[in-house]
């Protein structure tokens, strides 16, 4: 029972469900929780075949970035959650890191 509940915890469906990420390349989610919201990527969903065919990823230079959260992963190193502002002061969502100066947008689900 175990090992089952083992091997579906590696499994994409999971992983987006829940918004862990996997290990390995394109393992984010498409969808993280943070500050009690919910945020959505088209760009990424944990590996599974049905995303969209975007860049997975920008630099994220010339965006003035905070860090405020982590995607925890299943056997291996957190990513870190940055939220990002126009030079304005608007905000534009938030990034998550998946690589060096690698950086995925994720946009918030829901109203207000």
């Amino acid at each position: 029972m175990l090992l089952a509940g083992g091997g579906l915890a590696f499994l994409p469906w999971t992983a987006n469900h829940f918004g862990y990420a996997l290990p390995g390349d394109h393992g984010l989610p498409y969808r993280i929780h943070h500050a009690g919201r919910d945020y959505r990527s088209y760009a990424t969903c944990a590996g599974a075949g049905w995303c969209h065919d975007e860049p997975y990823c920008v630099p994220g230079n010339n965006v003035a970035m905070t860090a405020v959260d982590e995607v925890g992963t299943w056997f291996g190193p957190s990513h870190v959650v940055y939220t990002a502002e126009r030079p304005d002061g608007l905000p534009l969502g938030l990034l998550v890191q998946a690589g060096p100066d690698c950086y995925v947008g994720y946009s918030l689900m829901g109203g207000p």
